[in-house]
């Protein structure tokens, strides 16, 4: 007996879409405003006053108002000095009775002057320094205003697809190519 079996597979058939997303993202809106920082400077240059009046006086470098008041007050001083020495030596000659060397101690004195000297530094005094100047400074703070709008994203987006399907039915066939049939059976 000669049987003929035919077979086919089932045969699927898939098609698929992929997923597409699409993002559109727009920059923000931003808007600064700054208002600047303000910085005033006020300056006054430095002086050095150096002031050497005293010292000069004590070295002997008057102006001529300073030395013509000194020799003032120096000639008075002697003056009055000497009316007082002369006032004594007359008072002295007037009681010679009193004492007997009078005329020889009065002229001892009148011929022996002493001389007084002595060793000194000039000037004693130190100049006089002040300083003139300053610095002022001023400054008001600045502004910064900061403004930002955000934008969404877009996004679009198509969904992934899957189609699944019978490309081929399975199928079993069955023929029988024989001349003899048994048909007891």
């Amino acid at each position: 007996m000669d049987i003929v079996i035919n077979q086919t597979f089932g045969r699927i058939g898939i098609d698929t879409t992929p997923a597409v997303i699409n993002i559109h993202n727009q920059n923000a809106d931003l808007n600064i405003h700054q208002e600047m920082l303000k910085v005033e400077i006020e300056q006054k240059l430095p002086q050095v006053h150096i002031d050497q009046y005293q010292c000069f006086y004590e070295s002997g470098l008057k102006s001529v108002f300073d030395l013509i008041h000194d020799e003032a007050e120096r000639s008075y001083q002697v003056g009055l000095e000497a009316i007082a020495k002369i006032v004594d030596d007359g008072n002295a000659l007037a009681s010679i009775e009193n004492h007997q060397n009078v005329i020889p101690q009065l002229a001892f004195e009148a011929g022996v002057e002493n001389i007084d000297f002595n060793v000194d530094l000039m000037p004693k005094s130190r100049p006089k320094i002040w300083f003139d100047g300053y610095l002022n400074i001023n400054w008001q703070k600045g502004n910064v205003s900061v403004n930002v709008k955000p934008q969404k994203p877009e996004i679009y987006a198509t969904r992934a697809n899957v189609n699944i399907y019978m490309l081929q039915y399975p199928s079993i066939k069955i023929d029988y190519i024989g001349q003899n049939v048994d048909t007891i059976v």
